[in-house]
């Protein structure tokens, strides 16, 4: 069945087509503030006028002084600092992510953070903005957005299933973190080599380095079932994967900017085939 949001998007998707309307970056990225605002007014406005105490505790997570003045200054959700910040046009990107993935962090109920992450990601959908709001460990983190299939696909079901593999989560999670910094991409692709090898590491039961796992993982993969030619195919790309991190990245800087998604989403997809067949 088709949503009010599913029919919002092919709408604004339909009538740019018809006009032959090209929205830069820019343009994208207010259109999703101003959504987003939108989304919070109707999911947790009430209960940020209701409860002084959120708006405070909004505060403390996003490094600004409390407000005293909460308990009787707040009539409306635009009274409230959570509001002001949110609806400040004078931030980079970044900054205004920021700000609204704390919102996840305050104590809402589960429910409504589940509605407001809900409308948050139509709200991405709507606007064309290249992130992807996951969740990880119970918290809701927004990405850079790649290749959308395989972020839905790949990296955020990684993210799910990697819960019981926290260093090599944490080690992905700040390889996705790194990669909104142009100028952290080396750190990313190490970032990358850290959580594959500690994810091999937990699931095979040893503290080899990844190179030296290569024989014991493709043994692991043949006792549960593995297809020859998918064991072919991961000696192969498993070892160059490990050729390439070595000599350009662990060793060297010879990488390029052009193969960084790449290996972000080979990582990915390495782990993602390990994790199904343990399942």
């Amino acid at each position: 069945m088709r949503t009010e949001a599913d029919e919002l998007i092919t709408y604004l998707g339909s009538f740019r087509k018809r006009w032959n309307v090209d929205t830069t970056a820019i343009q994208r990225f207010e259109e999703f503030q101003s959504r987003a605002l939108h989304t919070v007014s109707t999911v947790v406005g009430s209960d940020l006028i209701s409860r002084p105490e959120l708006s405070n505790d909004y505060l403390r997570i996003i490094g600004r002084p409390p407000d005293v003045r909460l308990n009787w200054l707040v009539h409306s959700v635009r009274d409230t600092p959570v509001w002001k910040v949110l609806a400040d046009t004078m931030v980079q990107a970044w900054e205004f992510v920021f700000r609204l993935e704390s919102l996840f962090h305050l104590s809402f109920r589960a429910e409504t953070l589940e509605h407001l992450a809900a409308g948050i990601r139509e709200d991405i959908r709507a606007s064309g903005a290249p992130m992807v709001l996951a969740r990880s460990k119970g918290n809701y983190l927004i990405y850079r957005k790649g290749a959308r299939l395989l972020d839905e696909k790949v990296v955020n079901t990684d993210l799910e299933w990697l819960s019981d593999y926290p260093k090599a989560l944490t080690a992905l999670e700040n390889a996705l973190a790194q990669s909104a910094d142009p100028a952290k991409q080396r750190e990313m692709l190490d970032s990358l080599r850290v959580s594959l090898e500690n994810f091999v590491k937990q699931l095979l039961g040893n503290r080899r380095s990844l190179e030296n796992n290569k024989e014991a993982l493709l043994k692991w993969m043949d006792e549960r079932g593995s297809n020859t030619e998918t064991r072919q195919m991961m000696s192969q790309l498993f070892q160059s994967y490990c050729n390439y991190q070595n000599n350009h990245v662990k060793h060297g800087d010879g990488w390029k900017p052009a193969e960084v998604g790449f290996i972000l989403y080979l990582t990915a997809t390495f782990i993602n085939l390990l994790v199904e067949l343990d399942h």
